[in-house]
């Protein structure tokens, strides 16, 4: 049995919008073994970021987690204190943001922002952290560390800017990396460079990667279990070989339908039929199953996760036998 590293129960988080209050995500729950990729997939604004940033406490001022267990090696995150985050920020758990434009300092020199990392935590001696730092920009791909080393960001190209990130990730060795969208706005091969030094590290490491991403092209190719959101809830989850074979969400199929194939020519990509994101809640059109009608009095039942064969579990309503596998 795999040991678990990351285990979400029943999260909710909120935001005060004004005198509103709008949940961002509802009751998520999602495990990360050791040595493994999780993959969170959904389309901007199914939640996936908020998620991530509730694992580290780095929610926006006017975000606030409603309830759930966030549990990391053993320990319920939520419940640290500022303090004892910061000791795993970065350390044990660290993130690689889709925007490294934005991520890095513009007015501080690369070498100097890929230590900052292990000065904090003071797991490498002063007179040591430039080799550390040489060392790590070596091992994201740069050939000649040392000339890396002494430039600004803006000196440096997009994917030579993920790659920065990515040694500022891995600098302190941590057990988890959280990759949020690591590949936006990067060129298809610089995309696959980028993925396969997450991957690499996490292979050399034993670590785990939670990667959060919008293409199921990337998750066929790097992970192993699947997690698809929209509008705030998990609504499908399995391994990542029994999403691709039997996809049972019309949302997941959409999300599949909608890899480009170049073997298709000029047919139309797939979308989800008569999908809106009227504020409904996670009752009514959203999760219903195909065979549901508008006027079906199931169609605004509550729906919830259930299993629909051994290890897939699909958000649909209860009666069961109108899920049709395959």
């Amino acid at each position: 049995m795999n040991q678990s590293i990351l285990h979400i129960k029943d999260l909710r988080v909120s935001f005060n919008q004004h005198k509103d209050k709008m949940n961002a995500v509802t009751d998520v729950s999602l495990q990360i073994d050791k040595g493994q990729t999780v993959a969170l997939i959904g389309e901007s604004g199914s939640g996936k970021s908020i998620t991530s940033l509730s694992v580290l406490k780095l929610l926006p001022s006017n975000g606030k987690i409603e309830k759930g267990t966030i549990t990391f090696n053993g320990k319920d995150l939520i419940q640290q204190s500022e303090t004892n985050m910061r000791k795993i920020r970065g350390n044990e758990i660290s993130m690689i943001f889709q925007d490294a434009i934005a991520s890095l300092n513009p007015n501080m020199k690369v070498g100097v922002q890929i230590t900052e990392g292990l000065k904090y935590h003071k797991l490498v001696p002063k007179s040591d952290l430039k080799q550390e730092a040489l060392q790590l920009l070596e091992q994201v791909g740069f050939k000649n560390p040392s000339h890396v080393y002494s430039q600004y960001p803006s000196q440096l190209s997009g994917g030579m800017k993920q790659r920065i990130l990515i040694a500022m990730a891995i600098s302190c060795k941590p057990q988890l990396i959280i990759a949020d969208e690591p590949t936006t706005s990067l060129d298809v091969t610089i995309q696959r460079q980028v993925l396969d030094l997450i991957d690499q590290y996490k292979t050399d490491r034993d670590a785990s990667v939670l990667l959060i991403t919008h293409d199921f092209g990337v998750v066929a190719e790097y992970a192993d279990w699947v997690y698809v959101m929209l509008g705030g809830h998990i609504v499908e989850s399995a391994d990542v070989f029994t999403i691709f074979k039997n996809p049972v969400h019309p949302y997941t199929k959409a999300l599949i339908g909608s890899i480009p194939n170049p073997e298709n020519g000029q047919e139309r990509l797939k979308s989800i039929k008569d999908y809106t994101f009227e504020n409904v809640g996670y009752e009514g059109r959203r999760f219903a199953p195909e065979t549901y009608s508008y006027e079906s009095k199931a169609f605004n039942a509550p729906s919830s996760l259930f299993e629909v064969e051994p290890l897939h579990y699909v958000r649909f309503f209860n009666e069961r036998e109108v899920i049709s596998l395959g």
